[in-house]
């Protein structure tokens, strides 16, 4: 059985122009859902793209992608479908307008929510989505009763009731992966991936081509295929519930089993298409793409299966998660759309047979080209290539996505009416050639942008450059070069003078760290992940010179390569090129601060004994003094980062996630378990989970670890995690303090890593901002106590705290009180401090990755200046006010 369009409440081909007009004409909601759709795909590149200057947005492309385009488009074509199936006419709109009213409403709250940070609206817009998507699946079972059912109806309609149920299930694991902070973001992760994608997308999808592929073949769907794919849905759901349960209990073997047999049953599926295709081979673009979408999930599929089976645990298990995204949603999802609207709207536009050829024939534009470069792009996005290529690749598929819009647009706009010859004839002629434009257009793509890329640069650049070698005539030496742990082997290559040398690189550093290797010229092998190779043409060489590791301190921890030419002496000192020869900038005493102050107020620690949270390392050029910019590594988009907070025996589950540009890793103080794998460095795109249990009250340092540590601390990646002491009484007010010092680079550049421990530092700064707390006051009131947590992050400097005007009579440093009420510690005291004693402390001393609190009560008000008291250091950041204002 074959379905083409549903029953007869407006006529097809060759009976005259439809009887219904506005929404409930086929043709106009189609071409409205599908202006829907083609919306959110624009906002799902956008957001791609975006990611590449600011992370977060990559979140919003990837949900742009799943609900917007995906969840749309299934429910669509499922009431589209469902109407076919049972023979009922699908005249009235109001229920679907309903339906997709809130679903977008929905949507779009739940972007916003998230981009904001405001809970709230992150919640409604998910109950909202779910409200639709439960509507939607009681008007197809309200439609389908008294309907002229057959088994073949019956069976599609379970498939898109029980995806249904998977989205709910989806829409309430996303819900508690956020409340609270995100308390449960690991526990129900991979559940979440598995009901959405495998259990809304999927079965959506499997549900649909039992009908539609032999409708895309224009063939007969072949006997016995609706009693096998209705026999695997319960095996399905049995298979994406043992998904989900493995990533809750952690136990990677269950999350394989239900993989691999969530594989088994698309088998089933793809077994009943492949019968359909041994008798009408696909040929056309929509049945072409929908091969290609099933292949990527299959593929998707089998590596998941290794990946979960070798897991050892859950930090292992999501950190290999973000590696399926692209396949899942790019490879299978975007081109099992792309195929069936390919197919669909052309029909469902209608105007007689010659115009729904013409619109097939504009569908089917460029066919193989675009099939081919598409997939292959997706592939070399899997590929450890260097950025420039991954950019280039990433163009095609965005290249792909909007020709795909353009062809839907040109379908609906599409008048002329095409003749069977011309047909064929055009069909005939494209292929021919256009698997041939497919391959090299990605090919062009990837060597253009490696080409052109500031960081590949050769010749015009190149150390040759400037000597006026002819390169053509030179003796060519080819020499093959690792880099790894601080180091190149070999670090010396000695040559003649005038040879033309070339370079390759390879990264073999097991820490997983990004290189590179540049020199003086500009000519540069680009950033490489771990295990990947460049090769660098370095023009003739006719002085010695060095080459080196760009990113940041690599330089200064020994990555350097000496190029020597035989009878000199090698090169030494930095050169033009080297980052840390150009000026600092330098604190401008007649700048205003133009960025909000970070809130140094303290909540008290929450009431839960498991902290789930989640760290994503970013790379942005910030404000962190009046009138100076520089680049910070940052988690969570701020200096300092997160400021976590409990009690002594609760756990923190923290996952990281790495979408900088270089390795990145974390070092919790606050536990004492083995560093050797949750303090990993880990490159760009991995996550790793760290899990400690806090036995022992501070307030504890968390910073990155990679190499060199003071330069990654000294550029803002640092935080804090305080646990209460026991029997810690409540105060009026709590605050926040954290030191770190500043060695600035150029304006917009990272810390000067050349100067970094070497000289005294540019600016000593408050919370990740020199001065702030003069331009925007901490507040008291006279008679309230008031807790300053103090911390010294350092990497080098000492802080001495001190309030000027005041006197502390309650100092802990380090896990124990010095002074407490006023009172020695062995005293008897009141832990309220409702009567102290009259012992008192004028600053808290701590060295770097110290920590502590004071308290205070001040009796008057005024503004009290709080300071590092070593006073040089005072004035160049580390300066506030708390300014105290009468009861």
């Amino acid at each position: 059985m074959t379905i083409d369009r549903p029953a007869p409440t407006s006529h097809g081909p060759g009976q005259g122009r439809e009887r219904h007009r506005g929404l409930a004409s086929r043709r106009v909601w189609h071409r409205m859902t599908a202006v829907l759709v083609c919306a959110w795909a624009v906002v799902a590149v956008a957001g791609t793209i975006g990611q590449r200057w600011r992370s977060g947005l990559g979140w919003v492309g990837l949900h742009a992608a799943a609900l917007g385009v995906a969840t749309n488009a299934v429910v669509v074509w499922s009431d589209y479908f469902t109407a076919a199936l049972m023979r009922s006419p699908a005249t009235r709109r109001a229920p679907q307008i309903a339906v997709l009213s809130v679903l977008n409403a929905g949507i779009i709250a739940l972007l916003a929510g998230t981009e904001s940070g405001r809970e709230a609206l992150q919640t409604a817009g998910a109950l909202l989505c779910v409200a639709a998507v439960t509507g939607h699946v009681i008007v197809l079972g309200v439609r389908s009763a008294g309907a002229l059912t057959t088994r073949l109806g019956r069976t599609v309609l379970a498939y898109y009731m029980v995806c249904g149920f998977w989205f709910v299930v989806c829409g309430m694991l996303g819900h508690l992966m956020t409340a609270a902070g995100g308390s449960r973001l690991d526990v129900f992760m991979l559940p979440h991936i598995a009901t959405g994608v495998l259990g809304w997308l999927g079965l959506a999808v499997m549900g649909t081509l039992l009908t539609l592929w032999p409708t895309m073949l224009r063939t007969r769907m072949v006997p016995g295929a609706e009693i096998s794919v209705r026999r695997v849905l319960p095996l399905f759901c049995l298979a994406i519930a043992a998904t989900g349960l493995g990533g809750v209990t952690a136990r990677g073997w269950i999350s394989a089993l239900g993989l691999f047999g969530y594989t088994a049953c698309v088998g089933v599926v793809a077994s009943t298409m492949w019968a359909a295709a041994k008798v009408k081979r696909p040929v056309s673009y929509a049945s072409r793409s929908v091969i290609c979408g099933l292949a990527w999930l299959v593929g998707t599929l089998a590596v998941a299966v290794v990946l979960m089976a070798t897991s050892t645990d859950r930090q292992q298990m999501l950190g290999r998660l973000p590696q399926l995204a692209w396949p899942l949603l790019g490879g299978f999802a975007a081109q099992l759309i792309a195929g069936s609207l390919s197919y669909l709207l052309p029909v469902i536009f209608g105007g007689g047979p010659g115009r729904v050829r013409r619109r097939n024939a504009i569908m089917d534009t460029g066919s193989d080209a675009r099939l081919i470069s598409a997939n292959t792009a997706g592939l070399a996005l899997l590929a450890p290539l260097p950025s420039a290529a991954r950019a280039a690749a990433l163009a095609v598929l965005v290249a792909n996505v909007l020709f795909l819009l353009a062809t839907i647009l040109r379908c609906g706009l599409a008048r002329e009416p095409l003749g069977l010859a011309d047909d064929d004839t055009l069909a005939e002629r494209g292929r021919r050639f256009t698997w041939i434009l497919g391959a090299g257009a990605v090919a062009l793509a990837m060597a253009v942008a490696t080409a052109v890329s500031p960081s590949t640069m050769v010749g015009g650049l190149g150390p040759g450059a400037g000597t006026g070698a002819d390169v053509s005539d030179a003796p060519v030496q080819r020499v093959q070069v690792t880099g790894a742990d601080m180091a190149f082997t070999p670090n010396r290559i000695t040559v003649p003078a005038g040879t033309h040398l070339i370079v390759t690189l390879t990264n073999e550093d097991t820490g997983g760290q990004v290189h590179d290797l540049t020199f003086a010229g500009g000519a540069s092998s680009g950033l490489l992940m771990p295990g990947a190779s460049a090769e660098v043409d370095a023009g003739v060489i006719t002085e010695s010179q060095e080459a080196w590791c760009s990113v940041a301190g690599h330089r200064q921890m020994g990555m350097v390569l000496q190029i020597v030419v035989e009878g000199t002496a090698a090169a030494s000192g930095s050169s033009a090129g080297d980052p840390g020869a150009g000026d600092h900038a330098v604190l401008d005493p007649n700048a205003t601060m133009s960025v909000g102050a970070f809130d140094a107020a303290l909540a008290p620690a929450p009431g839960q004994t498991v902290h789930e949270v989640h760290l994503e390392v970013t790379e942005e050029v910030v404000e962190v003094a009046p009138g100076v910019r520089q680049l910070r590594y940052m988690y969570n988009g701020q200096t300092p980062a997160p400021i976590l907070r409990g009690h002594v025996g609760d756990t923190f589950v923290v996952t990281l996630t790495n979408s900088g540009t270089m390795g990145h890793s974390l070092d919790f103080h606050a536990g004492d378990i083995s560093p050797d794998d949750p303090m990993r460095t880990i490159p760009p795109g991995e996550s790793l989970v760290y899990t400690f249990t806090a036995h022992r009250s501070g307030i504890w340092l968390y910073h990155c670890s990679t190499a060199p540590m003071s330069l990654h601390l000294a550029n803002g990646m640092f935080g804090a995690v305080i646990i209460d002491p026991e029997g810690l009484p409540e105060v009026d007010r709590e605050y926040v303090i954290l030191e770190s010092e500043a060695w600035f680079g150029a304006q917009g550049e990272s810390a000067d890593a050349d100067r970094l421990g070497e000289t005294e530092p540019d600016a000593v700064m408050f919370n990740g901002y020199a001065f702030q707390y003069d331009e925007h006051p901490l507040r008291a009131t006279v008679g309230e106590r008031v807790r300053f947590w103090v911390l010294d992050a350092g990497p080098n400097e000492q802080l001495n705290f001190h309030i000027v005007g005041t006197q502390f009579d309650t100092v802990w440093k380090e896990g124990a009180y010095t002074l407490e009420c006023g009172h020695q510690p062995a005293a008897t005291v009141d832990a309220s401090c409702a009567s102290t004693g009259t012992g008192g402390s004028q600053l808290l001393s701590l060295g770097a990755a110290e920590g502590g609190f004071v308290e205070l009560v001040v009796n008057e008000p005024g503004h009290y200046t709080f300071v590092n008291h070593s006073f040089s250091y005072a004035e160049k950041g580390a300066h506030g006010v708390l300014e105290v204002t009468a009861r």
